[in-house]
């Protein structure tokens, strides 16, 4: 596990440092904000030990920072104020835990390994693959019943395989997650810990064979069943996301068995109207418009009609008003709901205002030697992606603005960097959905870190063959062979129905759930991965849901997505003050929730 310490006390941060490396842990230090921010950019930490005050930056405000990008990993602060104010503030800032300079050496430790248990529910539990046993608690590691005594990096190691036993690590991935950044070894160096690793496996029962070569990628542990192994890697292959057509034919299937629905709130809305307009209207059916007005707003932008959502969102504010309207707020009601009968005329369907949503099937290829990109694109056409190749990455361009792509795969080299860099943000331009893998032998951190910055999922090195390349591409585009629990909280039932259509064909069990009062029970059954809640239902606060999830030990690491037709500032900064983890608007659900919900998951 990789944890990063923030603290310019150097001397201080070393000496920790230390007694964690020596609890098997990768350390890395970071002496001011900045430098944080660079780190965070390049690796995915555990766990981060942030100090209260820096040169360059508040503790507080620096971890407010990292919550809204989206990092997640425990945060410990540290300072040097024992006010109980100073603690509620950093806690309601997103910290897990607050600890005291000066502080025992001993203590912290165990409140780190206590995070780091509390994040990963499996950290504590014994690791097992066949005959071997590791204890992550003990740093014991037995086969069968004879105990194999390794090295704290032989033991790193095993641990990194048996957390990933269907994962190919190459010397690259290997260092970045077992050593610090500012004590990388050679290549050599680490095929030495894995020689000696094998020979202690060997003498202790296991198989010669027990960590494998994959020849031009990298190792992994050897399958245990490599039938079953095959099987379960055909039947992920065939998971493949929906295509465009897919997800309009569901998007029109749905339409067509609601409309008549949306057609009977539209007609409550004329029937206020009416009323408004003869000077009978009661409270009751003022309560009523306004009810439909807001289910209107939100179900209409799922199915894509954008103006007809905001004009029934302009009427719900108007139905919303507690004194009598006047003259010519009445007016303003009756033009909008002929405006809302005018637009659904006129836009029958949901395909014909839908934004286009990029076809899982096609993979810009750029800037490699043309045999290997050959090689590449044939392993993407057996994988069910169609490949786009360009000579060099200035032709790439020209594809990219013909055919957005689903994913893309550039190598770049130090004399093409600013070519590909130029690219990468014309790709971030296109869609920030898109993932973009980077092939690239340079080891400047300053370039690793503006391609990064620039768009780049993942850096590969030139060794990657051209069959790990196109699996590195299917996980970035894909969920993997097993489908992820989803519960889903609206008190619209059509919304509802309408999720389930679309996330559904992207290998999602979807639960929804019209009363939010059945939530806690649902969560205990379904164990959920990720909550998508409303912000606004008659019986519960979505923003009050959301806060009370992120007290509840249990639930309080839940990915929240709040999905809503509010669109005002004060909306969105309220739900990631309660701990949302994205917010997206009814009006893009169909073309951007199933990839943000994705992206959030993987």
């Amino acid at each position: 596990m990789r944890i990063l310490l923030v603290d310019d006390d150097e001397a201080l941060m070393a000496t920790l440092a230390e007694s964690l490396i020596r609890q098997r842990y990768a350390v890395d230090i970071a002496v001011n904000g900045e430098m944080a921010q660079e780190f965070l950019a390049l690796f995915p930490y555990d766990l981060i030990v942030l100090d209260r005050l820096l040169p360059d930056a508040e503790g507080i405000s620096l971890c407010q920072q990292f919550r809204q990008q989206g990092i997640t990993a425990p945060i410990l602060m540290l300072t040097a104020r024992d006010d109980s104010a100073d603690k509620v503030q950093a806690l309601d800032a997103g910290a897990d835990d607050y600890v005291v300079k000066p502080f025992d050496f001993e203590e912290l430790c165990a409140r780190i390994r206590a995070l780091l248990r509390r994040d990963s529910p499996g950290a504590t539990a014994e690791l097992t693959w066949g005959s071997l046993r590791l204890s992550p608690s003990t740093f014991e590691v037995f086969y069968d019943d004879h105990q194999l005594h390794i090295t704290p990096k032989e033991y790193a190691l095993l641990e990194l395989f048996l957390r990933h036993p269907a994962q190919v690590f190459s010397l690259d991935a290997i260092i970045d997650d077992i050593w610090s950044f500012e004590d990388p070894p050679s290549g050599d160096a680490v095929r030495t810990h894995i020689k000696g690793l094998r020979q202690k496996l060997k003498a202790g029962g296991a198989p010669k064979t027990f960590i494998e070569t994959v020849y031009g990628v990298g190792y992994r542990l050897h399958p245990l069943e490599a039938d079953a192994t095959l099987d379960s890697a055909n039947s992920a292959m065939d998971n493949r996301q929906p295509t465009l057509a897919d997800i309009k034919a569901a998007l029109a299937q749905a339409w067509q068995t609601h409309e008549g629905t949306m057609q009977e709130r539209l007609s409550v809305l004329e029937a206020t109207a009416a009323a408004m307009d003869d000077g009978l209207l009661s409270t009751d059916l003022q309560q009523a418009g306004r009810s439909q007005a807001h289910k209107l707003a939100g179900s209409l932008g799922c199915y894509g009609f954008a103006e007809g959502s905001q004009i029934a969102r302009e009427l719900e504010q108007l139905l919303q008003l507690t004194v009598p309207l006047d003259d010519h707020q009445t007016a303003q009601v009756f033009q909008l709901v002929q405006r809302l009968r005018q637009n659904l005329s006129r836009q029958t369907s949901p395909g014909e205002v839908a934004a286009p949503i990029a076809s899982t099937a096609q993979l810009l290829i750029a800037g490699a030697e043309d045999s290997f990109s050959q090689r590449v694109a044939a392993i993407a056409g057996e994988a069910g992606l169609r490949a786009m190749v360009a000579a060099s990455l200035t032709q790439a361009h020209a594809i990219l603005q013909a055919q957005p792509p689903t994913a893309a795969l550039l190598w770049i080299d130090e004399p093409h960097a600013e070519a590909g860099m130029e690219l990468l943000g014309a790709i971030a331009q296109r869609s920030a959905q898109i993932p973009v893998l980077v092939i690239t032998d340079s080891r400047d951190f300053q370039l690793r870190l503006r391609l990064v910055q620039l768009g780049a999922d993942r850096l590969l090195p030139s060794s990657t063959s051209p069959h790990h390349v196109i699996e590195a591409v299917q996980q970035a585009v894909r969920v993997g062979g097993a489908a992820f629990d989803i519960v889903v909280v609206d008190d619209d039932a059509q919304v509802l129905e309408l999720l389930r259509s679309l996330l559904v064909p992207w290998g999602m069990r979807v639960t929804t759930l019209a009363d939010p009062a059945q939530l806690w029970d649902t969560l205990e059954r379904v164990k959920p991965q990720l909550l998508v809640l409303d912000v606004e239902m008659p019986t519960a606060n979505g923003l009050e849901l959301c806060q009370v999830l992120r007290a509840d030990d249990q639930w309080r690491h839940l990915p929240i997505l709040f999905l809503t037709v509010h669109e005002d500032a004060q909306t969105l900064q309220q739900a990631f003050d309660v701990g949302a983890d994205d917010f997206i608007h009814k009006s893009a659900m169909a073309t951007e929730l199933p990839h943000r919900i994705l992206n959030r998951l993987q």
